[in-house]
């Protein structure tokens, strides 16, 4: 292997005899560094003394030093015929170690960070949520993934790839590939009554990037921000780092309380609702109630944000009209995922906007990162337009039934002494409630031991929940791993019991 088939940039290594530590102590250090980085991993190969000296400017002696510690201490080992490599088994950063280096090199500390970041410490984010691997019980907001016609996107982008790269290489509008928008508002016409053109259509990252945007656009510090209670907190730390003050309203069986809403507040910017399945109760906002809510709005002079993250997902009934549909102004702004529809690494979304926010919400996603990757939002638009996204959606919906199904009798044979699964119209999750005695903590903790995971409702409510509950997904996982998993939580949860 030669040094320009190496992985680490040695050329990034910087040595200097104004430094008053010995120079072949800087090189081992920062060599040192980079294995314990994963910058350097085992098995790769480094250069030889001779190479290495000779690209730093510095003596060959000065690099066979550096070696030499590094290989007494565990960290390379040089073999004839194979070079100078990093080892399988080299030793770990000690504590000491650590904090010494964390001491002298850390210049940018948390007291730098704005006051809004600070305010976020409040709350719990686990960032660690991608590269969890194959989706396992019960992890939620995930869809069927396995499922999802791979063999038809696959050969909609090897034809596109086939094609001139001017055709999908060259940069898109900030607002996204327009044929994707036309298709994207003709499917919105056809599925949810969502009447709106193209041009209003603005394709982000996802919907966390379109509440992002929003914020950037819309919300001056002290704006005032209503959030149902439970609701998507995520969805609120981005107006808090924006400087808005979140309110919250409560919400019962039949979605957001409009009245307590309208009794408590006579004056806000902005109203985030899910009407069509509230995240995370999966409640549906009742007819009179959405009527209401849109008095409310044009009253106060109010923009309502309207998540329709997973509305296509509904199992009974019909489905009730957007809020969107049914406003007579422009104050209803409405989002959508293709994530929670097709499959979590598609990071593409849109939000349906009235025509003077296109421009202002252009140039902002312009400034941020441009646009969406084209190929993807290119592929996307074959994908629907050829048919295979309405499919896909029809076919998932039957399927999802039959596995909520599934689950409530599988609880209600194994968990009914521990927890009460209603069944719900629409969603990809459920909410097990806990029966009085049972503690949320211990059972998860005990669903953890079997290799369940289980959400607490808590982690979405503003304030104290009068009930503990935990979530279910079940979208991804057949019936054989829905029954046996329902029986291995029971099983764990009272083992943990009988040793408390």
């Amino acid at each position: 292997m030669t040094g320009k088939h190496l992985r680490f940039q040695f050329e990034s290594i910087t040595v200097s005899t104004q430094d008053p530590t010995a120079l072949f102590r800087q090189l081992e250090n920062q060599i040192r560094e980079a294995i314990w980085q994963e910058r350097l991993r085992a098995g790769e190969r480094l250069p030889s003394t001779r190479h290495l000296a000779k690209q730093l400017g510095i003596a060959r002696n000065t690099v066979i030093n550096a070696y030499e510690q590094l290989a007494l201490e565990g960290f390379i080992v040089t073999l004839r015929g194979s070079g100078t490599r990093v080892t399988d088994n080299f030793p770990p950063p000690s504590k000491d170690s650590t904090q010494e280096s964390d001491a002298s090199s850390i210049s940018i500390k948390q007291a730098d960070f704005s006051e809004r970041y600070q305010a976020l410490a409040n709350h719990e984010i686990d960032i660690s949520q991608g590269g969890q691997g194959t989706a396992r019980p019960f992890r939620a907001n995930i869809p069927n993934y396995f499922e999802f016609p791979r063999a038809q996107w696959a050969q909609l982008m090897s034809k596109k790839l086939r094609q001139k790269p001017d055709s999908w290489m060259e940069r898109v509008h900030a607002c996204g590939y327009e044929p994707l928008r036309s298709a994207i508002s003709s499917y919105l016409g056809v599925s949810r009554g969502v009447s709106t053109t193209a041009e209003q259509v603005i394709v982000t990252a996802g919907a966390q990037q379109a509440i992002e945007l929003l914020a950037k656009l819309l919300i001056n510090p002290g704006d005032i921000v209503c959030f149902e209670d439970p609701g998507y907190t995520h969805a609120a730390m981005v107006f808090e780092l924006a400087g808005a003050k979140i309110v919250t309203i409560p919400v019962d069986e039949d979605g957001l309380d409009v009245d307590e809403l309208q009794k408590t507040i006579s004056e806000a910017k902005l109203l985030y609702v899910t009407p069509a399945n509230h995240f995370p109760l999966c409640t549906t906002l009742s007819q009179s109630r959405r009527q209401a809510l849109l008095k409310w709005a044009k009253e106060t002079d109010t923009i309502i944000l309207e998540d329709d993250y997973n509305g296509e997902y509904r199992y009974r009934g019909r489905p009730l009209p957007t809020l969107h549909t049914m406003a007579s102004d422009d104050r209803v702004i409405y989002i959508g995922s293709f994530s929670k529809l097709l499959f979590p690494a598609l990071r593409l979304g849109y939000m349906v906007v009235p025509q003077q926010l296109i421009e202002p919400l252009g140039t902002i996603r312009w400034l941020l990162d441009r646009h969406s990757p084209a190929l993807e939002q290119i592929v996307l638009t074959d994908f629907i337009n050829h048919g295979h996204f309405s499919r896909h959606i029809r076919r998932m919906r039957s399927l999802y039934s039959e596995r909520q199904k599934a689950l409530v009798n599988a609880a209600k044979e194994h968990l009914a002494d521990i927890l009460e699964l209603p069944p719900l119209d629409g969603g990809l999750h459920l909410i097990g409630w806990l029966n009085a005695g049972v503690e949320q903590k211990q059972l998860i903790t005990a669903a953890a031991s079997v290799d369940i995971e289980l959400l607490p409702t808590s982690q979405f409510n503003f304030k104290t929940p009068q009930r503990g509950g935990v979530i279910f997904g079940y979208a991804p996982y057949n019936l054989e791993q829905i029954v046996s998993s329902v029986k291995k939580l029971r099983t764990a949860y009272w083992q943990s019991k009988n040793e408390c």
